[in-house]
C-alpha cells in the first residue's frame, strides 16, 4: 500500500510541475557479490566466464574496500553510498558501532533500496543471499523479496535456483545476489591455497549460470550486470589493511557499458551504490560520498 501511494505522490508531482523526467539507462540491474573474492586470484585462477565478460564490459582489479575490511562494513557501503566514518558499521554487527550521521524515518541507513522504495516504489526489489546476516544491510523494509539460502555449503546450487526462479518469475528492476562459497574457502585453506583456487571455476560457473537465468528471462538485452566482493584475504582472515585484504575485482557489462574497458579511475566500495543511482535517475541523500563510475558509453 505504502508504495501505491508513494507512485501516486511521484506521478502528481510530474504532472503538477510538467518535469518530464529523464529516461533510465536500463530497466534491469543485477549485481551478484562474491563474498572474500580477491584481486589477488584473478592471474593465476580460472574463472573463464567472469574474463570473458571483462572483455564484454568495463573492469578493474583495482576497486578498494573500506577498513576495516570485514564483510558487514563493505556490503553496507556497497548498499548505503556512504564510508565507515558516516554510517558507524565497522562490523558485522547490524547495530552500528557509533551512531549515524544520517538515518531514515525507520532508523536504518538510506540504501540504494530506499531510495527506490521512495523514488520509483513501482519498481521491483529483490536480495537472495547465502550469508544470512547480509540483509541487516540491505534493509529489508524496502525490499519486495528477499530469500535467506540455508546450509549453502551443503546445497552449492540453491543459490542459482533461487535466483533463477526469481529473475523469471519477478524479472527485478535490482536484484542483489550474495554467494559465499569463496570466503568459506578463504577462512577454511587460506588465501591462495589449492581449495580456494579449486573453487572458484565452481563459482564462476554459477554466476554464469545466473546470467543464463537473465537470458531465459527475456530481460538481458535491457540489464546492466554486476560482479563484484566485500574484500580479500590474507592468510585465512581479513579485516585488516594488507593489499590483499584490500583489493577487490569489480566487472560490469551489458546495455550502454563501454566493451573492453579497463577502469582506471579510483573506484571504492561506495561508488556502486552511487552507479545504480545514476543508471536509475535517482535523487541521493547528502550523507552518500559514493560517485558514478565512467563506463557508459
Amino acid at each position: 500500500m505504502k508504495k501505491i501511494i508513494l507512485a501516486c505522490v511521484a506521478l502528481l508531482t510530474v504532472a503538477c510541475t510538467g518535469t518530464e523526467k529523464k529516461a533510465d539507462l536500463t530497466s534491469h540491474v543485477i549485481i551478484i557479490g562474491l563474498d572474500g573474492w580477491g584481486s589477488w586470484c584473478m592471474e593465476k585462477g580460472e574463472a573463464p566466464f567472469i574474463k570473458e565478460m571483462m572483455h564484454e564490459g568495463s573492469w578493474t582489479l583495482n576497486k578498494r574496500a573500506v577498513l576495516p575490511t570485514i564483510s558487514g562494513a563493505n556490503w553496507a557501503a556497497m548498499m548505503n553510498g556512504t564510508p565507515v566514518e558516516s554510517s558507524g558499521i565497522t562490523n558485522n554487527d547490524p547495530a552500528p558501532t557509533f551512531e549515524p550521521l544520517f538515518l531514515t524515518d525507520h532508523d536504518a541507513q538510506p540504501t540504494i533500496f530506499h531510495l527506490l522504495a521512495e523514488q520509483r516504489p513501482n519498481l521491483e526489489t529483490g536480495v537472495i543471499c547465502e550469508w544470512g546476516d547480509f540483509l541487516n544491510y540491505a534493509d529489508t523494509l524496502c525490499l519486495d523479496f528477499f530469500q535467506r539460502i540455508p546450509q549453502a555449503s551443503e546445497h552449492p546450487d540453491a543459490i542459482v535456483d533461487a535466483s533463477v526462479k526469481y529473475i523469471q518469475a519477478r524479472k527485478p528492476f535490482l536484484c542483489f545476489i550474495h554467494i559465499d562459497a569463496l570466503d568459506h574457502m578463504g577462512h577454511s585453506y587460506g588465501q591462495g591455497s589449492d581449495e580456494y583456487y579449486a573453487e572458484l571455476p565452481l563459482v564462476d560457473d554459477r554466476v554464469r549460470r545466473i546470467v543464463e537465468g537473465v537470458k531465459a528471462a527475456g530481460i538481458y538485452d535491457e540489464s546492466i550486470i554486476m560482479v563484484t566482493s566485500d574484500h580479500g584475504h590474507e592468510g585465512t582472515s581479513h579485516g585488516g589493511s594488507s593489499q590483499l585484504e584490500i583489493q577487490t575485482p569489480f566487472v560490469i557489462w551489458g546495455k550502454g557499458i563501454m566493451k573492453n574497458h579497463e577502469i582506471k579511475e579510483t573506484l571504492i566500495q561506495y561508488d556502486i551504490a552511487a552507479t545504480v543511482a545514476k543508471i536509475f535517475n535517482l535523487e541521493v541523500p547528502q550523507s552518500w560520498r559514493g560517485k558514478a563510475m565512467e563506463v557508459f558509453e
